[in-house]
């Protein structure tokens, strides 16, 4: 544990942090733009974090209890390479298309595509240059039916959206940026008191502590989700009876306002720290997209099936379950307090 606590370290370390859900690396093209004019920017409609987080803060104080946790206030957007940004060519001939997103004040941002279907060979980039911050690349791997797609984060109150088609792709509209997400509380900061400026409560120990040994195995099956860029909710890989490692994740009905919402979540494993001590964990074992598979507002249960399995360097985990109806003497729970590390 020492050992990966040393290594993640060293990694921070490095000039450059690019960070991947299931993405083939690698950095953006770089190519000249007129500094007249510069790459075009789209800003987002001007808000308060203050206000946002006053406003989630009554929510959680009243009404019922079990809501998710809501970091972000979503804008709908229709953003595409027909519609806007800039076309380029690079000097070996790769066409590409930039547009810079800005929403003033927000901790990161996030997008949620739709009609998303890259071509083989293509690359998608999101970047912060002035946070160092890269996502990507993004490439037809990353296609699915339901044609939707959801990104981590991109620290900062700006990015670029970077688009780079190969010469002998004749189409290159091949997406829909239809949300940006305004993150008004700072999911990506590297504190112990993130979220809400405040620790979790005293019965939340990190999973790496000692008091967390004896679950060493079963707490790689939790991971957090981000569902629709804007809400934080738990949800634990779960086994089946075929034991063929289909990928389950059982959460909370109360997780997803809308039954499609699966689709544009993310799903993140062994988020927490690489020991017990404040030092953040790496996003970085993320799956994009699920189809719910049933839901039951009454039991307040919802289960999901990933669009991939978990490879092997996710260290997954299938969590068993039991219809018994014996009861334990005693249970723990591992979870995101709030989208915190991983906590017992």
């Amino acid at each position: 544990m020492r050992l990966r606590g040393l290594l993640f370290a060293a990694i921070l370390l490095l000039k450059g942090i690019a960070y991947g859900q299931i993405s083939q690396g690698g950095k953006p093209l770089e190519v000249s733009t007129l500094k007249s004019t510069g790459i075009p920017v789209v800003d987002m409609p001007l808000v308060s974090n203050k206000v946002l987080k006053s406003q989630m803060q009554e929510e959680l104080d009243s009404g019922p209890k079990l809501k998710p946790f809501r970091f972000a206030h979503p804008f709908e957007v229709s953003l595409s390479p027909k519609n806007s940004g800039e076309w380029v060519t690079a000097s070996d001939g790769t066409k590409v298309w930039r547009l810079k997103i800005r929403s003033k004040g927000a901790y990161s941002l996030n997008l949620i595509f739709e009609q998303f279907k890259l071509p083989a060979g293509a690359r998608l980039f999101l970047y912060n240059e002035k946070e160092n911050h890269t996502l990507g690349a993004f490439t037809s791997f990353n296609n699915k039916s339901t044609g939707m797609f959801a990104v981590l984060p991109v620290a900062g109150d700006e990015m670029t959206v970077q688009y780079e088609v190969p010469v002998n792709v004749i189409d290159g509209q091949n997406f829909v940026i239809v949300q940006v997400n305004h993150d008004f509380i700072g999911i990506l900061k590297y504190d112990p008191r993130r979220p809400l400026d405040e620790l979790p409560g005293v019965c939340n120990i990190d999973i790496n502590c000692g008091l967390g040994e004896n679950w060493s195995e079963i707490k790689d099956a939790v991971c957090r989700l981000i569902v629709n860029g804007k809400e934080i909710c738990s949800g634990t890989l779960v086994n089946n009876t075929a034991e063929n490692q289909k990928p389950y994740v059982l959460s909370a009905a109360h997780c997803y306002d809308r039954w499609d919402y699966a689709q544009t979540t993310l799903y993140t494993f062994n988020y927490e720290s690489p020991y017990c001590a404040p030092l953040d964990g790496d996003p970085s074992n993320t799956i994009s997209g699920a189809v719910l598979k049933a839901q039951y507002d009454s039991l307040d249960f919802a289960l999901a099936e990933l669009s991939l399995v978990p490879p092997p360097e996710f260290m997954p985990f299938y969590a068993g379950w039991d219809r018994s109806g014996n009861l334990p003497d005693s249970t723990v729970s591992i979870h995101h307090p709030q989208g915190h590390l991983k906590k017992l």
